[in-house]
């Protein structure tokens, strides 16, 4: 499709739609007639969106539906169908996010903001604000919406007095019109930024601002930008005692006004021609104004314009010296005033705890944000040293294997040899050759512990293989295997309470656990024979490793699961101290726990409470 020119009034867009035949070019058009004036509010603009929702109807196009149905909403707006415009916006929200239409999406907040702040509901306007922002995170091409919320924020904080923060929002908005091309959206930043400056009495940016803005909307025909224009001007120039030039400019704004039927902000030109009457002693040409002005408060319901109307009517009865209707008009004046200054009151201390609830949620936010950064440079760098550590132990084990593994082969050779000779030094060399041999499976068995523990704490994931298993044969094999090996004729004693039940783990890491329990209750006690008591429970199998040995001392027991501590009791009996802290690190794989009941000189018990795991 080729370039449409959008005509800047209506009564061209009706000549060039009516040449056109083709409906899609239509639609085209009425679209960037909205986008380009939307803001004119003018009789016709509803009868364009309606003619651009049919076609769009028509042929199913949901997404330029929904676009012209934000006009539509800005129209409702306009002419106080309040309710109307909120549930067009509610319903056109999504599609023009998902569709990334963010200037319809932007226009659609303000309005929904707007709506609420003119209700009294400070703090819904500003979460209404807030989605915005949030649903735009992240997106891109979205600056015409960033410059519509920033302008929306600036006038509420405005209208609170809150005029540093005004001049902020403003300014943000200002900086992002730099390549704007909307001219009416330009021209409202403008006016935000002057009347900024007005409120601070600084006169010469603020009139260069109202100038700049009214300049662009009489080109560009933007008559709710030229009356505010007016009005602004009109305005610094009364407050500096230029009656003559503020009449004009006042009565400039007024007829544009009324022209388009803007009533409340028609009763604000009213007031302050009225006001400037007043100061010109011109008493009947402001009465006529005021009546004017309280005759369209009570028909639409203005009662904050209405205040200041009684205001400048009980001023009037008192310039003639009425002083009877004066004061009746400062009463009602009195009364209206609390009612609204108590909504006020209210809603600006809605806005006060919103804001300090904002401020303390950002600073938390930042807070939480500069923690979770720690955090994941502290986890980063454990991530490396376990992994550093990780392959030292590799390497270590490996390294260490070699030479062992050289040994053993020369103590075998070494074997070999002497049993071959005759000499009266074979015998003590056998023996301190066993000795040797004995001392190296002690080396391999620290190395296997040590690579075991390395790739546990390395955060290294153990894979296992559980498969169903009677607990008793698993017990009564390892135990027989350790009866074999006492001299003085001791044995495991396996003892059984409840109903069996077959459990499922890792056959090969459940019998890594039972060795090592077992072969410390054997090797910390002399005499009594080591228990293994097995109890079947409704949830959990308790596997309890007994013996009546040297015991724990009290201040051991906290630290004994940790690698490479050993009692202090010990005393010449061997050990790595790496054991029970690989046997806690298996059965916590299993889910189970591993306690310990220790008294010294009184033996030890080893509990482990294992639930029942389905395969």
């Amino acid at each position: 499709m080729g370039k449409i020119h959008c005509p800047v009034c209506h009564s061209d867009l009706k000549k060039e739609l009516s040449a056109l035949s083709d409906a899609d070019k239509k639609l085209a058009l009425i679209i960037l007639f909205c986008q380009n004036n939307y803001n004119t509010i003018h009789p016709d603009t509803f009868s364009f969106i309606k003619i651009g929702l049919k076609i769009a109807g028509d042929f199913g196009l949901k997404n330029d539906e929904n676009i012209l149905n934000t006009y539509y909403a800005f129209y409702l707006l306009h002419h106080e169908k309040r309710n109307k415009a909120i549930d067009v916006c509610n319903s056109i929200l999504p599609g023009l996010l998902k569709k990334r239409n963010y200037n319809e999406f932007g226009l659609a907040i303000i309005i929904l903001s707007q709506i609420e702040w003119a209700k009294g509901n400070l703090e819904k306007a500003y979460e209404v604000v807030g989605m915005g922002f949030d649903l735009l995170k992240n997106k891109k091409n979205k600056h015409r919406a960033l410059i519509r919320l920033n302008w929306i924020l600036g006038g509420f904080s405005l209208d609170l007095n809150e005029i540093e923060l005004a001049l902020h929002h403003y300014q943000i908005s200002n900086k992002l019109c730099v390549d704007e091309t909307d001219l009416g959206m330009i021209s409202y930043v403008k006016i935000g930024l002057g009347s900024v400056y007005k409120n601070k009495k600084n006169y010469p940016p603020a009139y260069g601002l109202f100038k700049e803005a009214l300049a662009a909307s009489q080109k560009n025909k933007l008559w709710l930008v030229e009356s505010r224009s007016y009005f602004e001007l009109g305005s610094i120039e009364m407050a500096q005692k230029n009656y003559t030039k503020a009449h004009e400019l006042l009565k400039n704004s007024y007829d544009i006004r009324k022209k388009n039927k803007a009533f409340p902000a028609l009763v604000s030109s009213l007031n302050s021609l009225a006001e400037l009457d007043l100061e010109m002693h011109n008493l009947k040409h402001a009465k006529s104004k005021l009546r004017e002005a309280e005759s369209i408060c009570i028909d639409k319901n203005l009662r904050a314009k209405m205040s200041s109307v009684l205001l400048l009517m009980a001023k009037l009865a008192e310039t003639t010296n009425d002083y009877k209707s004066a004061l009746n008009y400062y009463k009602k004046h009195t009364q209206l005033e609390k009612e609204i200054s108590k909504i006020t009151i209210e809603n600006r201390n809605q806005y006060l705890k919103l804001n300090y609830n904002a401020k303390k949620t950002k600073q938390e936010n930042a807070l939480q944000r500069l923690t979770n950064r720690k955090l994941k440079t502290a986890l980063e760098k454990e991530k490396e040293l376990n992994e550093l550590k990780s392959r030292f132990v590799s390497v270590a084990s490996h390294q260490f294997r070699t030479p062992m593994a050289i040994i053993q082969s020369n103590t075998d050779l070494v074997d070999l040899i002497v049993q071959k000779s005759d000499s009266q030094l074979s015998r003590p060399i056998l023996k301190a050759n066993g000795r040797i041999q004995r001392e190296i499976q002690t080396m391999v068995g620290l190395m296997d512990e040590i690579l075991v523990l390395g790739k546990i704490t390395s955060g290294s994931t153990l894979i296992l293989r559980p498969r169903n298993t009677n607990l008793e044969d698993l017990c009564q094999e390892v135990a027989s295997a350790f009866n074999e090996l006492q001299d003085e004729s001791r044995e495991a004693i396996i003892i059984t309470s409840g109903r069996t039940k077959n459990v499922n783990i890792d056959r090969n890491l459940f019998k890594h656990i039972l060795n090592n329990l077992l072969s410390n209750a054997f090797k910390y006690s002399s005499e009594i024979d080591p228990k293994i008591k097995i109890e079947y429970e409704e949830h959990t199998v308790k596997i309890s490793i007994i013996d009546e040995g040297i015991g724990i001392p009290v201040k051991d027991l906290p630290n004994l699961f940790t690698p490479f501590h050993r009692a202090t009791n010990v005393g010449d009996i061997k050990g790595t101290g790496l054991g029970l802290s690989i046997v806690k690190e298996y059965v916590e794989l299993h889910g189970g726990t591993i306690d310990v009941q220790s008294n010294l000189n009184n033996g030890s018990c080893f509990i482990i409470d294992l639930p029942y795991v389905k395969e």
